[in-house]
């Protein structure tokens, strides 16, 4: 059995918790990412340009966006086809630009840090999808995003993103866990 290529990512438990509680709060996963017990699911999308194996930075393009609204329209946020950048074991989680005249900007959402391989619990990973655990902060960019609330380093919710086995460096792939669960 194996694990479909995908990112699983919950953004902030706190903030979901919070909208959903609006009287008009909503969140809601847009096509073709759809909401699970663990999070949201993002599809793996067509590798980037720039990823082909040996690479110094990989990258992993996933699909679809989380929409969170209420306060009647003063809170619109969509977190839009996110993609995740690593260079060694630090990232960016990059989402698409919403509303800016370039369609293909992205924003710089949180900073990463590889906690390792995927837990068994997370789901099997066989040797045609390998997956990792990542740890995720809130940037600069996804402070403004979310209207300032947050600070800069602000914890999220960690990602779990399951990539072709081909597309993940061996050093990345065999990394030992550093959650300290075995």
């Amino acid at each position: 059995m194996t694990t479909t290529a995908g990112l699983t990512w919950a953004v902030k438990d706190s903030l979901v918790a919070y909208v959903e509680g609006l009287a008009d709060g909503a969140v809601e996963a847009l096509a073709p990412a759809s909401r699970a017990a663990q999070g949201f699911w993002f599809p793996h999308a067509e590798e980037p340009p720039g990823t082909a194996a040996g690479d110094a930075v990989r990258a992993w393009q996933f699909l679809g966006a989380v929409r969170l609204t209420g306060h009647w329209g003063a809170l619109d946020v969509e977190l839009r086809d996110p993609r995740v950048e690593l260079d060694g074991g630090h990232g960016t989680l990059l989402i698409r630009e919403r509303g800016g005249r370039d369609p293909d900007a992205r924003l710089p959402f949180a900073d990463l840090v590889l906690v390792g391989p995927a837990s068994a619990g997370d789901g099997p990973a066989g040797d045609d999808v390998a997956a990792l655990e990542l740890a995720a902060s809130l940037t600069g960019h996804g402070r403004l995003l979310l209207g300032g609330q947050y600070g800069v380093g602000e914890p999220l919710s960690p990602l779990r993103v399951a990539v072709p086995g081909h597309g993940v460096p061996a050093p990345l792939r065999d990394a030992p866990t550093t959650r300290g669960d075995g």
